[in-house]
């Protein structure tokens, strides 16, 4: 084993609660969840704002923590253990260090996502698939867990735009790899002003040669867009 050779001069000091290194670390037995705690705080001190959540995959992908335990499974394990004795918090595949802040943005976020899916019950049977898109459950598979904030953003664009346009405001935020919703927003008010493609519309399909996309056949006017959306004209960066 090569010996370590100290911590240089500039390393970055990161916050950790004293029980981790108090009375917690007496009770650890479990060096898995042990090494996840200590590892998820060092990704925690990553996070910019607050809360600060942290996928699952992140973790489970972790070069480090793949070294350390050999396998996301045994990092999942590590996980569990954490979130059992109540290290960390957990809600939707994303991960909290606990604290009573936390603990309440976790018990938020399960409500939203909750009262955001809509009962099979609710759906009109005419319209009633398997597929029947729903607007919460595609944002929080693709860009992350929903918050009480979020979640109203969502509804108030269900009034605003077509549902069609914002699945695929979403979609194109996953393919642009821009997970937020001020990413999406911005492509959704884009799409207001200057159109979107439009596949349903054959003269407006993408040309397959030159790959770009066909105009919406509804396209506004700064006049109409105020009329319609109530608000000016949003500036537009291609």
């Amino acid at each position: 084993m090569a010996a370590f050779e100290g911590f240089q001069r500039g390393t970055k000091l990161l916050p950790v609660p004293s029980p981790m290194l108090g009375s917690l670390l007496a009770e650890l037995d479990d060096i898995a969840e042990l090494k996840c705690c200590l590892r998820m705080l060092w990704h925690a001190a990553q996070v910019a704002g607050a809360p600060k959540w942290v996928d699952e995959s992140t973790l489970t992908d972790d070069d480090v923590l793949t070294r350390a335990l050999g396998s996301p499974d045994a990092i999942r394990a590590g996980l569990r253990a954490a979130v059992a004795r109540g290290v960390l918090v957990e809600a939707g595949g994303r991960y909290l260090v606990h604290t009573p802040e936390n603990a309440r943005a976790v018990a938020q976020a399960t409500l939203v996502s909750a009262d955001a899916t809509p009962r099979h019950e609710d759906v009109p049977t005419e319209a009633r698939t398997d597929e029947t898109p729903n607007i919460f459950a595609l944002y929080e598979a693709n860009i992350g867990l929903l918050t009480p904030m979020v979640a109203d953003q969502l509804r108030d664009a269900e009034q605003t735009y077509p549902v069609e346009w914002i699945e695929a405001a979403i979609r194109e935020a996953t393919k642009s790899n821009a997970r937020s919703w001020r990413y999406i927003s911005a492509v959704l008010d884009r799409w207001a002003v200057k159109g979107r493609g439009d596949t349903s519309n054959k003269s407006s399909r993408s040309n397959s040669k030159s790959g770009e996309p066909g105009r919406h056949s509804e396209t506004l006017t700064a006049a109409e867009y105020v009329e319609r959306f109530g608000v000016p004209v949003p500036r537009v960066r291609d």
